[in-house]
């Protein structure tokens, strides 16, 4: 009877070499993804520079933004600012649970960044990793230079406005005892306050409306997007319960922090209610809602519009209770941030019987366009000297 012959089983020594070649190429994998981390206060931290050499990108410094750019050829681009914990990815924000800082002069973001863009998770006191040069040079030689002053005012400069006068139309917004129409004392000094910054500072001013007409909240965001504007400032009368209420303040765009400004933002955001096509759109705008209500591009930037315009509003309306500069989630400045310096400007008590007559007084209405004007004025002149003393 004839046997089969056995199938000859792999000798161990050509098995064990097997193992060795894939365990190589395993650990030659695992070691292109790594990136060396630093602790720092606690935390695991990644240079931006390694973070550059790993993802072939290419930095630009934006220092007077206190932004790092890595721009990657044929990938999406990422953006951190310095002391926050939120950066972009393309168009979509996230957050790391601590902020993005400097230390010895580099630049570091938190480790978790490895996550996002799948890479292996980076340990402490990894060596570094050997990379390959990107194609042209290294990553040093082809870091951004600060621009020139020319380029910087060209890109950076503030030089178109938009006007946001709140209400209109079938929104009269708030009304007064005496039966004044927030919506129409926001548009008369919207007016003044547009003219005026086209004359004295040479401003393009683009109005979110030009006259009683109704203008939807996100419509209006998406006028100021579409401009290309660099500032956005949106102007409404305040109203209480109490009729005794009264001041002037101005908002930015964050989370309120205070149980007065979560009632302003809930009564500006009322008007929502007004929009047709609500129940349609409620998904994007969760949607949209929730990523930039996140976003800190600029946010320094809107604090430090916000006190100038108030500082100016205060010393010109001694009488009138100061409110102070205040954060609060406004539906209508949600579609701004991440694009645009933004503010709300709350230039008194409609449902305050005194204040009202006030706002009414086309005095009046020309001395609140002035002190907004020259808040304006004094955040251009600070913002556009920063951009010569970082030229």
């Amino acid at each position: 009877m004839t046997h089969p012959h056995p199938t000859n089983p792999v000798p161990p020594l050509a098995l064990w070499i097997v193992i060795l070649l894939v365990a190589i190429t395993l650990h030659r994998t695992a070691t292109a993804q790594t990136v060396s981390t630093r602790k720092l206060e606690g935390h695991a931290f990644v240079s931006i520079v390694d973070l550059a050499h790993r993802l072939g990108a290419e930095i630009e410094y934006v220092t007077f933004k206190d932004k790092v750019i890595l721009r990657r050829p044929g990938g999406t681009n990422l953006v951190f600012t310095r002391f926050s914990s939120y950066y972009l990815l393309g168009s979509v924000q996230y957050r790391t649970p601590v902020p993005s800082r400097t230390a010895d002069g580099q630049f570091y973001v938190s480790s978790d960044v490895m996550d996002i863009l799948d890479l292996a998770p980076a340990t402490p006191n990894t060596p570094p990793a050997r990379l390959e040069e990107p194609a042209s040079s290294s990553i040093e030689q082809r870091t951004f230079e600060m621009p020139s002053e020319e380029v910087l005012r060209q890109k950076w400069a503030i030089n178109k406005i938009v006007i946001d006068p709140g209400h209109g139309g079938r929104d009269p917004g708030a009304v007064g005892p005496g039966q004044t129409r927030e919506k129409n004392i926001t548009l008369a000094i919207a007016r003044r306050l547009g003219k005026q910054l086209e004359r004295d500072l040479g401003l393009e001013v683009v109005y979110t409306r030009s006259k009683d007409v109704f203008t939807r909240l996100r419509t209006r965001a998406r006028i100021a997007r579409e401009a290309d504007a660099d500032l956005f400032v949106s102007l409404h009368c305040n109203a209480g319960r109490r009729r005794a209420a009264g001041g002037i303040e101005v908002y930015f765009l964050s989370e309120a922090k205070t149980a007065e400004a979560a009632a302003a933002a809930e009564r500006e955001n009322a008007v929502i209610e007004l929009e047709e096509d609500l129940e349609q759109d409620t998904g994007n705008t969760l949607r949209d809602m929730v990523l930039e209500i996140l976003s800190s591009q600029y946010l320094k930037e809107s604090e430090a519009l916000a006190a100038s315009i108030r500082s100016r509003m205060t010393r010109r309306f001694k009488s009138m209770d100061d409110r102070g500069v205040k954060q609060a989630n406004f539906y209508v400045m949600r579609g701004t941030m991440g694009a645009m310096p933004s503010v709300l400007v709350e230039m008194g008590f409609i449902s305050n019987p005194t204040e009202e007559k006030l706002l009414k007084k086309t005095s009046f209405q020309k001395d609140m366009a002035d002190a907004i004007f020259e808040g304006i004025r004094a955040f251009k002149r600070s913002h556009e000297r920063q951009l010569k003393n970082n030229g």
